[in-house]
């Protein structure tokens, strides 16, 4: 197998893949939900990025190895911001029904803890998993959750971080940065609409109190 054909496999299985709508009426089901739809959008939108940007060359640049860390690196950084949004916006969800700040906080927080512990202890990650769940903290407390509800309120750090962390040269980003944060911006759209169909959310705070008791 190729470097390129290797490379995608290691996204595929390590990454998880797009699942099928299931209900999301548990916590587990919850941080199943987080994180293959962040994986889902950080994937599709970094190696869109960049192979639009490299053209011909893009299947050439898999066997730079300078590449390959700068796009191993990028596709960790970009995952945790979009883990950071989607976790955002699904707790404000249930903000929504019972308006308590604190338990929104609290499921938001566990649930992106939960993915970086488990999604990130792999060797390919080198940065600092307790640094992006301090980070997260320090967003929810700043966090505007009637804001938060609708449409892109709590999807700040995921374009920003795919312009920031794709491996392209910064002078050619200049000129990216309005298209690249509006496609990932327009790939949101369809996990808010899934989430809201799949969210089952009084089946869902009656598992989360169960744990929480």
């Amino acid at each position: 197998m190729d470097k390129i054909s290797q490379f995608f496999e290691m996204v595929r299985v390590r990454l998880s893949p797009w699942k099928r709508l299931e209900p999301v009426d548990s916590s587990k089901a919850f941080g199943e939900f987080l994180a293959t739809r962040s994986a889902f959008i950080a994937q599709k939108t970094l190696y869109g990025y960049v192979k639009t940007r490299m053209g011909m060359k893009y299947p050439e640049m898999f066997q730079d190895d300078i590449f390959i860390e700068s796009l191993n690196i990028g596709k960790w950084q970009i995952y945790a911001a979009c883990l950071s949004d989607l976790a955002v916006f699904m707790a404000a969800q249930v903000y929504a029904r019972n308006g308590d700040p604190k338990e929104a906080s609290a499921i938001a927080e566990r649930h992106y803890a939960d993915a970086i512990t488990n999604r990130f202890q792999d060797a390919e990650f080198t940065g600092d998993a307790k640094g992006l769940v301090e980070a997260f903290g320090n967003r929810l407390a700043l966090v505007d959750w009637n804001y938060a509800i609708e449409a892109e309120g709590a999807f700040k750090e995921s374009p920003k971080a795919l312009v920031r962390w794709a491996p392209i040269d910064d002078e050619l980003k200049k000129y990216d940065r309005e298209i690249v944060e509006n496609s990932i911006r327009f790939q949101w759209q369809r996990i808010r609409s899934d989430f809201r169909k799949a969210f089952d959310i009084d089946a869902f705070l009656a598992d989360w109190n169960r744990l929480a008791a």
